[in-house]
């Protein structure tokens, strides 16, 4: 599974990077291991919305389930984040990030991480 990790960089601003959870081939499709997560909520009907520079407000997977999300990290730099995709926004200090959610009546899924997980370990 390929997670985009927003996350904030030594020099305080928030950077993208591309990590992939090992998955194993099982009866009922390719799945991963558990990833320990503390709760989660749902949002439907987002309103196309965009958002200046802010942190995430708590370590969190973002999942669109309709529509999309895109992302722009303090350089520039943005990430378009799909139906199905996974956004692993760990931004929580320094200079934080743009959201756009499109379009009008959008639905994500959050998933909130627990503090001991190190998305470091996903590295390829």
């Amino acid at each position: 599974m390929k997670i985009t990790w927003m996350r904030t960089g030594a020099d305080g601003q928030t950077t993208f990077e591309d990590l992939e959870i090992a998955s194993t081939q099982r009866e009922r499709g390719v799945e991963t291991a558990v990833v320990p997560v503390s709760g989660a909520f749902f949002r439907s009907e987002q309103p196309a919305l965009d958002m200046d520079f802010h942190n995430a407000p708590r370590r969190q997977f973002v999942i669109p389930l309709g529509g999309e999300l895109v992302v722009e990290a303090g350089d520039g730099s943005t990430r378009r984040i799909a139906t199905g995709d996974a956004l692993l926004a760990d931004d929580v200090t320094g200079g934080g990030h743009k959201s756009r959610f499109v379009p009008d009546g959008a639905k994500m899924v959050f998933l909130t991480l627990d503090d001991d997980v190190d998305p470091a370990e996903w590295r390829a």
